[in-house]
């Protein structure tokens, strides 16, 4: 797998990014829910998009292949899974050494980026 990562790291922008999503299918993704969900408004975004990023923050947890496809391509993972989002959603994944992953979702516009809402993953152990 590291060779193939070294190989995928000298190809160009578009190229890396198709065979890092070729990488991603090949691992047999689920889809977040059995039918597409289609968000078109920042109301349905702030409804159900906060369920499929928490699957897919947990994933990121268990999964070095799916963080790394994720962190670089997050609105491409969503839309393999079968979630849509509007042209001017932009999303931000944040994974550093110590600290949990985190998404945060944008919308842009001609004024400039207004965030919309921020997820990070939390885990609790209870007895």
């Amino acid at each position: 797998m590291q060779l193939l990562q070294k190989f995928i790291s000298r190809l160009s922008p578009k190229r890396k990014l198709r065979n890092m999503l070729d990488l991603v299918d090949a691992q047999d993704l689920s889809r977040f829910s059995e039918q597409d969900i289609i968000l078109e408004t920042e109301t349905e975004i702030r409804q159900y998009l906060p369920d499929v990023l928490g699957q897919a923050l947990a994933r990121t947890w268990i999964d070095k292949r799916f963080l790394d496809a994720f962190y670089e391509y997050p609105v491409e993972i969503l839309e393999r899974g079968g979630v849509y989002l509007p042209d001017t959603i932009q999303l931000e994944f944040m994974k550093e050494e110590k600290s949990r992953p985190k998404v945060t979702v944008f919308e842009k516009s001609k004024e400039g980026r207004k965030k919309i809402l921020e997820l990070k993953l939390i885990m609790v152990a209870e007895q």
